[in-house]
């Protein structure tokens, strides 16, 4: 089957080595229950989860644990079937830490019963929302944001078109691919759903071009699902920035500072959709996610199935651990925006999309060598950014001047710290700017 029209980059952006062939031809493997998890109470945007469980209570496999405080939050369940152990400290990826509920494991498994349903269906807009926000689903392609709120734009806002993002343009990544292939049927249904949420007609899933079985499938699946379509995408980076994602799909530009609502668009993640139709349809809440952990450094890249809370030390050595206990560096997240870690009981998150273990060739920090002023990172920036400037007014102690020339309209793609001939952590910086000037503000 011959793909349709591709549809280009808006502006700026890179080609990366994409690492792919990895995972990109492995089938997403079960994990077997960890013996400990450890679930953060903050795995979102907004306020942390409230515990609703203490030391000593038995609690099972999708049990609410802690539920939501305020509009912008989300609950968040065990993952496995076990005793709670208490609130524990773990550090996160960055700097700062969480705040944990550890659960040890039982002996005894029970599995999850299954209620058979219709799914030709649609259930009233409520039920979608109501079984949405139960379930705890926040954005999982990394942004993190309560996803029964985004299913619930303000009343003048006219919601057009849903785009599913399947760019997953981060090098080494699998995880959109695998979902694609393998669990498009939730897919199509998930993303029905949202259109019924949030009152569109049309319904988008794009994704790059690298991924030509999946465009080819999803295609040939689209003909049983009306209102919906696929559409492809060219290969670039940061293709999978939701902005460039609704200018490139649909020729709308999202103004500064404003959300894709704002162009009567929402935008949500392969797995967010896949999680959307679960909840709904069987009332599934999230335990679980699909992360590739990959890396040349790594003995057995693969795509896997994690409990949520399960340390990235118990990942790593599911796929059989580092092939040199020395030579490599671990990155939570994608190469491009995930953060380098030294602390193998950082826990998976609901919004943990990778572990990736790249080698000292591969990994560069040149922290001590000076700007040459090639204007590269400006050249690549998708948000008409000048990344040499900014970064020199946080380095330099003058945060309001950093913020005067756009330190908060970055994406932290990291196309500038790829592009940089000086392999300079512009990220980094960025991040570390944009997290002063939030502290500034508490």
């Amino acid at each position: 089957m011959a793909i349709k029209e591709v549809k280009k980059f808006p502006i700026g952006g890179i080609h990366l080595p994409e690492k792919k062939g990895l995972t990109s031809d492995q089938p997403i493997k079960i994990m077997p229950d960890p013996v400990e998890v450890a679930i953060p109470l903050s795995q979102h945007i907004g306020a942390p989860a409230e515990p609703i469980v203490k030391a000593g209570d038995k609690v099972k496999k999708g049990e609410c644990i802690a539920e939501l405080q305020g509009k912008i939050s989300a609950r968040v369940h065990s993952s496995i079937n076990g005793t709670v152990k208490g609130i524990v400290e773990r550090k996160m990826p960055g700097e700062g830490s969480y705040q944990c509920i550890l659960i040890e494991k039982d002996k005894e498994e029970v599995e999850l019963e299954k209620e058979e349903i219709d799914r030709k269906l649609l259930p009233e807009v409520e039920t979608i929302r109501k079984r949405v926000e139960a379930a705890g689903i926040i954005g999982m392609g990394g942004a993190g944001f309560p996803t029964h709120v985004k299913l619930s734009p303000p009343p003048e806002m006219e919601i057009d078109t849903v785009i599913i993002n399947g760019a997953e343009c981060e090098p080494f990544l699998t995880v959109d691919h695998r979902l694609l292939l393998e669990e498009y049927e939730d897919l199509f249904r998930g993303l029905e759903l949202i259109k019924k949420a949030v009152g569109a007609e049309n319904g988008i899933i794009a994704i790059e071009l690298n991924k030509k079985d999946a465009i080819e499938k999803l295609q040939q699946k689209a003909a049983d699902w009306p209102g919906i379509e696929v559409q492809a995408l060219d290969t670039r980076y940061p293709h999978g920035a939701e902005k460039h994602l609704i200018k490139a799909v649909l020729d709308r530009e999202v103004p500064k500072g404003e959300l894709p609502m704002a162009v009567n668009v929402v935008v949500n993640n392969v797995q967010t959709a896949v999680k959307i139709a679960r909840a709904v349809d069987f009332e599934e809440a999230v335990i679980d996610r699909v992360l590739t952990v990959s890396g040349e450094a790594l003995k057995t890249p693969s795509n896997l199935r994690v409990p949520i809370g399960t340390s990235v030390q118990d990942v790593v050595e599911f796929c059989g651990g580092p092939k040199d206990k020395e030579d490599y560096q671990i990155i939570v997240g994608g190469p491009m925006t995930g953060m380098n870690i030294d602390d193998w009981t950082i826990p998976v998150t609901k919004g943990t999309s990778g572990v990736v273990l790249i080698t000292a060739e591969e990994y560069a920090d040149s922290e001590t060598r000076p700007c040459i002023r090639c204007g590269r990172c400006g050249e690549v920036c998708p948000m008409y950014l000048a990344p040499n400037r900014i970064t020199a007014f946080i380095n330099n102690d003058l945060l309001e001047r950093s913020l005067e020339v756009g330190l908060m309209d970055c994406i932290e793609c990291g196309a500038c710290a790829y592009i940089c001939p000086s392999k300079r952590p512009l990220v980094r910086w960025l991040k570390r700017g944009k997290a002063e000037h939030r502290a500034n503000q508490k």
